[in-house]
């Protein structure tokens, strides 16, 4: 494929991270508003934490439908199609009548909104190898870290203007501006396969990638240090006040200090993992999020006292996760170069499937203390670090069998 021209390039690059960014936006902009939509439609606090799971569970099954579609027919047609139901979900979200109702739309919300991040790694795959992938994909993460950094802003400055429903109207807008640029983005699919898409051949596809120990020791790292972080976004909105007294105006603010964290360890990832390589910075980074981890659990019980210090640990802790997320993608990924949507679709499948679950538990759990999402955030951290061993050392004993 020919290098596209820069503005071209830069097209391309812009496209890549509102796909990427879908999940993300979806989550941080609406946020502030979940007090004040379960207040309107009669729901608990249980209820609000419900909306980010059905998502997160919608964004899961979502990917295992779009990447292989885009194996099949191309990167462009499905993504089209999938954002174009993005858009229409949420200006559904807007006029939903109850929690039930939210609950249903949140999760097609989220089945649409997993085209743009499946097939944006499949993009990156098709476009680029190994380290170099990497370097790409921790840039695209560094420059999506800027939404969870502004959305919570945006979304109270929506809020003290307008009701809950303008945060999904702000979604549906995003979606509409991404559906405009695709309409120049560049094709980077292999040529369409010509053999019949069946769910057998699909299933058979998943498994196979499932049951590779290399790849499944890369999801595991990717995934846990992931689901961590979504332990995190499930419970902040509630630990801020609860525990450190932090009022909702605020939040933006607050939020945003520890999410630079990410953006830092994704560019610093983009800068040197081409250097020492993908496997290296992936290690230093799920390291450096297991000993935050562990600090941040031991301090749990005193923290109301240590704003400033939890912070500093909060972005630390985030710049091991920056430092991890798109090295654990392209790992797994890449070991499947010829199905690259249907890679990516399971990758992405259980990375949001796992932030589901963690975050229903962590709502679950919470009470009112940081010591419980302290404690899920570790355990995560730790089987993390696990599923990096077992990827090493699956990838030397096939080096060495071979």
């Amino acid at each position: 494929m020919k290098t596209p021209p820069p503005a071209g390039e830069l097209l391309t690059y812009t496209t890549l991270v509102g796909l990427v960014a879908y999940a993300a936006i979806a989550t941080d902009l609406y946020l502030p508003a979940i007090p004040f939509m379960i207040a309107d439609l009669a729901g608990t606090q249980a209820d609000g934490q419900l909306t980010l799971s059905v998502f997160m569970v919608g964004l899961a099954m979502g990917q295992l439908i779009f990447g292989p579609l885009s194996d099949q027919f191309g990167r462009l047609p499905v993504v089209r199609i999938g954002t174009l139901c993005f858009l229409i979900t949420s200006v559904l979200c807007a006029v939903a009548q109850s929690m039930e109702m939210m609950w249903a739309l949140r999760g097609l919300q989220g089945a649409a909104a997993a085209s743009g991040p499946v097939i944006a790694r499949a993009i990156v795959r098709d476009r680029y190898e190994g380290n170099r992938a990497a370097q790409v994909m921790s840039a695209l993460s560094g420059a999506m870290a800027v939404i969870p950094m502004v959305a919570p802003s945006v979304g109270v400055l929506v809020l003290r203007f307008f009701e809950w429903p303008a945060a999904f109207l702000a979604l549906a807008l995003f979606a509409l501006i991404i559906l405009t640029a695709l309409i120049r983005f560049p094709e980077t699919a292999p040529a369409p396969s010509e053999s019949k898409l069946t769910i057998t051949g699909v299933l058979r596809g998943f498994r196979e990638m499932l049951c590779h120990p290399t790849f499944l020791g890369y999801q595991l790292a990717g995934s846990f240090s992931f689901a961590a972080l979504f332990c995190y976004l499930s419970t902040v909105a509630y630990f801020l006040p609860d525990v450190f007294n932090v009022p909702t105006e605020q939040f933006g603010v607050a939020f945003a200090l520890t999410v630079l964290g990410f953006m830092t360890g994704s560019l610093i990832n983009a800068r040197v993992v081409v250097r020492f390589g993908l496997d290296a910075t992936l290690l230093t980074g799920l390291l450096i999020s297991l000993l935050t981890a562990a600090a941040i659990s031991q301090l749990a019980h005193s923290a109301g006292h240590l704003l400033p210090f939890m912070a500093g640990l909060s972005s630390l802790f985030f710049l091991g996760v920056g430092l991890t997320s798109a090295n654990a993608s392209m790992g797994a990924i890449s070991l499947f170069k010829e199905r690259a949507g249907a890679a990516s679709a399971v990758y992405g499948f259980t990375h949001a499937l796992l932030a589901a679950g963690i975050g229903a538990i962590a709502g679950a759990l919470y009470r009112g203390r940081l010591i419980e999402p302290a404690l899920i955030i570790l355990i995560c951290a730790i089987i993390a670090f696990g599923g990096f061993v077992l990827a090493r050392v699956t990838a030397e004993r096939n080096t060495v069998n071979q």
